[in-house]
């Protein structure tokens, strides 16, 4: 009987599996055919990009300033920020607790209609992890941001000495 009841089991696991599988599959699809999201690119801007460096490695990390603008009457989803100067761009506020979720919060961070969202030292912006010193040792650097549906845009935004 033990036999028995064993195999009923693995088959109802593997049945669960199998309708499992096409239903995922299905809803990676359908996020990708959300209406108005396939060319968020051609209804953000993003403007003002910098990387701002630190007084010297010890003292902090490069953080990346920048303004988006969404022209459209859709709200779009922002999904990543990544560039070749930092192996990962994380969340960051100057005043603020840092959670995780705010660690994550490009990746999933909702840009309203008709509305301009400004990233500076004063808030919200972001930190670069394990920057890479040769290539934030160029004048500027391209910055990528991909949004829902697939779309992309990069600007290349300007390096800031501690100095400035």
């Amino acid at each position: 009987m033990k036999s028995c009841c064993k195999a009923i089991l693995t088959s109802l696991a593997l049945l669960s599996l199998t309708t499992l599988l096409p239903a995922h599959a299905e809803d990676n699809h359908a996020e990708q055919a959300i209406p108005g999201q396939v060319d968020a690119q051609k209804d953000i801007t993003v403007s003002d990009g910098a990387f701002h460096m630190p007084a010297a490695q010890t003292q902090g990390l490069p953080e990346l300033y920048f303004t988006l603008t969404n022209n459209s009457h859709s709200t779009h989803l922002l999904t990543s920020v990544t560039s070749p100067a930092c192996k990962q761009l994380v969340g960051y506020h100057t005043d603020q607790e840092n959670t995780v979720g705010m660690r994550h919060l490009f990746q999933h961070l909702a840009l309203p209609e008709a509305t301009t969202l400004v990233f500076s030292s004063a808030g919200y912006h972001m930190l670069c992890m394990e920057p890479v010193a040769q290539v934030l040792s160029q004048p500027n650097v391209q910055v990528s941001f991909q949004f829902l549906g697939g779309s992309g845009k990069s600007i290349s935004a300007t390096i800031i000495p501690a100095s400035h």
